[in-house]
């Protein structure tokens, strides 16, 4: 399979999966079904024809104006769209077409979906939050597959390891975000990481495992570090960061882990 089919499938999916993350973003906070009503324009309530919801390409046909009113859909709609694809491709790029990279894309699709709720909302729903934190711990149960050096199926015991050290990685994220939680409440006396953090931390440990989700906090932390001297006394939503440093940190983790490992040759 050439790697510009491997891309391009990738990028039409992942654009596909955008289209449904930005029904999952406009209605969830609301508390709204995420199923009906179908696709509508907000300003003029008109239905959606299938057209109207190509990925992308449609709101560039519409010039990002509505079908029947002409008001301005917002750029939120193909960005979100364009970012879910180039997330599908570059797990592609790593990966190969294959249970891995679906499962892996997902994750991060929901991770994005989670920064622009955080953004728009200053919220992160627990329904998404659980869903990544849950297909990041049993992403080893899609990946059963045959060892190409023996010709057989891998053992049980081979995934069985890789769910345990998941559940423990995840565990000790998860904790430990907890514990720095009460900790920097006592010294400010104001919550500084939330439940969705806390949460997220897992998801992160589940995926990356260690070292990789200490240099994926790390890097967290440095993209934070500007807004939130910008920002001052208003808050700044911490998800987009940690799911930006999780990108980087599985993207790269090869650089990474070796440089990781010079640090203690």
């Amino acid at each position: 399979m050439s790697l510009a089919f491997t891309l391009l499938f990738a990028l039409f999916v992942g654009l596909a999966i955008g289209s449904f993350l930005n029904v999952l973003i406009v209605r969830i906070p609301k508390g709204e079904n995420i199923a009906f009503p179908p696709s509508h324009c907000p300003a003029c309530g008109n239905a959606l024809k299938w057209w109207h919801n190509i990925p992308l390409l449609s709101w560039i046909a519409l010039r990002g104006r509505c079908a029947y009113c002409q008001s301005p859909i917002s750029t939120l709609y193909p960005a979100v769209e364009l970012l879910t694809g180039l997330l599908f491709a570059t797990v592609a790029l790593k990966t190969g077409l294959n249970a891995d990279w679906f499962v892996t894309s997902l994750i991060f699709a929901l991770l994005l979906a989670l920064s622009v709720i955080d953004f728009e909302y200053y919220a992160v729903p627990d329904s998404l939050n659980l869903t990544a934190l849950a297909l990041a711990l049993l992403t080893p149960l899609f990946l059963f597959g045959w060892d190409m050096a023996t010709g057989s199926p891998h053992p049980f015991d081979h995934y069985q390891s890789m769910l345990v050290t998941r559940f423990e990685d995840a565990a000790v994220m998860a904790a430990s975000f907890f514990a720095l939680g009460l900790l920097v409440k006592l010294a400010i006396k104001k919550d500084a990481l939330g439940e969705a953090d806390i949460i997220i931390a897992g998801t992160m440990g589940a995926m990356l495992g260690f070292p990789l989700v200490l240099v994926a906090i790390y890097i967290a932390a440095l993209l934070a570090i500007v807004p939130a001297l910008f920002a001052r006394n208003h808050m700044v939503p911490f998800v987009p960061f940690l799911a930006m440093g999780t990108w980087v940190a599985y993207i790269f983790d090869e650089p990474i882990l070796h440089w990781w490992s010079s640090l203690y040759a």
